[in-house]
């Protein structure tokens, strides 16, 4: 289980996770949007940008 958790802490990991759902996001109703947007907030991924925080 720490294992999976540290592979989705990842940056990388988070990036590749936000551009597939912004893509699908891109495709799919308004009402789905919402059900993967939640799915990313439980994931920790708040933002669907691709920056470094300092």
């Amino acid at each position: 289980m720490e294992n999976l958790k540290s592979i989705i802490t990842n940056e990388k990991v988070k990036g590749g996770i936000a551009i597939a759902a912004a893509i699908i996001m891109f495709f799919t109703p308004d009402h789905i949007d919402l059900i993967i947007e939640s799915l990313l907030a439980a994931f920790g991924i708040q933002k669907l940008v691709l920056k470094k925080d300092d």
